[in-house]
């Protein structure tokens, strides 16, 4: 083998090993403050910001929230419906937590500090299959859809801290792969 051609076969493998890379997205949205944390009014839930957030296979969830008042717990459907901490999945509890979406479906997250679950401070999170139709992926997120309320409606589990927008960087520098890919094009390393 040649070593122009080990050159463009290493080029290649860094450029689509850069392309596929998920996407650190911050819980609620918000860099400027905690995103875990009991919902202090009505207006927007984590499960609605969730709903509007696509999320995939290799994407990391990233928690902000205060260490020494809060945690946060993975557990099963079950669990998450019943607001039981008794026996999570797992557990984290150093105010900067960090986890990563390895398979398609729902996964379940819920506070592991008492009372705060039940008041709302919970999330369920639909990670997309591969197969999933790219187009419908890419596609904007729904608009809001005005609800009326009953009466008996439970305030405590919505939050009106969480953005209607995700805050999302990419763990793979998108750019980066463009720019290498561009820089070699010239050096005939592609072609």
């Amino acid at each position: 083998m040649s070593s122009s051609l080990v050159m463009m076969c290493c080029c290649l493998l860094l450029l689509f090993s850069l392309l596929s890379e998920g996407r650190e997205i911050l819980v609620g949205g918000k860099s400027n403050t905690w995103s875990w944390k009991v919902p202090e009014s009505t207006e927007e839930t984590l499960n609605q910001w969730s709903e509007r957030t696509r999320f995939k296979i290799g994407d990391t969830l990233l928690w902000k929230y205060n260490a020494e008042n809060d945690s946060v717990l993975q557990v099963k459907e079950k669990d998450y419906e019943r607001c039981d901490r008794s026996e999570p999945m797992r557990g984290y509890k150093d105010g900067h937590t960090k986890i990563e979406l390895n398979r398609p479906g729902p996964f379940y997250f819920i506070s592991g500090e008492e009372g705060h679950c039940q008041r709302g401070e919970k999330l369920r999170v639909v990670v997309l299959s591969p197969n999933h139709n790219r187009s419908v992926v890419d596609a904007p997120a729904p608009a809001p859809v005005n609800v009326v309320l009953s009466p008996n409606y439970n305030r405590s589990n919505v939050d009106a801290g969480a953005p209607l927008n995700a805050h999302i960087t990419n763990k793979g520098n998108l750019n980066r792969a463009w720019s290498l890919l561009l820089l070699l094009l010239p050096l005939g390393l592609l072609v």
